[in-house]
């Protein structure tokens, strides 16, 4: 019995061979630039590979933070200082001094970073008298479009890392000039000894921003000669952590 199928029987229909055209369409169709066939007839496949491990067009979310540094010689006035104005590759700045990169003063584009803490390191061989002038002396401004966001004096942002020392001690009688070795750091050094907001903040891209730092009280730092421990002027880490996204590029 032969069926009917929309009212035309099989034995009505007509065949003919596809062209050797048509066979080579149907075989690259799914080909695209980069895919090669396979050995074993499977049909194409990839050989180059993405650079991002998900797929172009959409967003990545991980955990983020951006960081950035200057310094300040023995003996020289604490400056006033904008934060985050120069990116990586700019007046000198490598990997090491901070890793905002494209235009100084804003997250590059496509990417946001939802702040959860802000830290604070002063390193660790800055003297004492230094270290003090710095945390209350000093306000500290987080700002956005020059609004300011967040204000505090730096103490109030622990670092969460760097050296301690327990304790230390000259014994006897010491040769002139002897200084007691030092190690200090703004926060106890564990990760989670930080400050975290509440209310975490969303710094969206290309919004200007900056960390503003200012001596409300004038103040010099140590001097690198005729003083005890004599100065050795200081570097100072602001690190904004969180949650950041951005645009997956292939």
């Amino acid at each position: 019995m032969e069926s009917t199928i929309m009212g035309v029987r099989a034995s009505e229909l007509k065949f003919r061979d596809a062209t050797p055209e048509q066979v080579s369409w149907l075989m690259n169709r799914g080909r695209r630039r980069g895919d090669e066939q396979s050995s074993r007839g499977f049909g194409p496949r990839r050989t180059t590979r993405a650079r991002n491990e998900v797929l172009p067009g959409t967003y990545a979310n991980r955990d983020k933070w951006y960081w950035d540094t200057f310094t300040v010689a023995a003996g020289a006035a604490f400056p006033v200082t904008n934060m985050f104005a120069t990116a990586q590759g700019y007046s000198g700045k490598t990997l090491a001094q901070t890793n905002l990169t494209g235009q100084g003063g804003q997250l590059p584009a496509g990417q946001t970073l939802v702040i959860d803490s802000l830290r604070i390191y002063i390193a660790n061989t800055t003297v004492p008298a230094d270290t003090q002038n710095i945390l209350t002396n000093c306000s500290v401004e987080f700002k956005v479009n020059n609004f300011p966001i967040y204000q505090a004096t730096p103490g109030w942002f622990p670092a969460g890392y760097g050296n301690v020392a327990i304790s230390v001690g000259n014994l006897g009688v010491l040769p002139t000039g002897t200084a007691s070795v030092v190690s200090t750091t703004n926060g106890f050094p564990v990760q989670t000894a930080v400050y975290e907001f509440q209310t975490p903040y969303k710094l969206e891209s290309q919004l200007n921003f900056t960390v503003l730092w200012t001596p409300q009280t004038a103040f010099n730092m140590a001097a690198a000669t005729g003083v005890n421990p004599i100065g050795v002027g200081t570097s100072i880490v602001v690190t904004l952590e969180g949650s950041g996204n951005s645009i997956v590029v292939s």
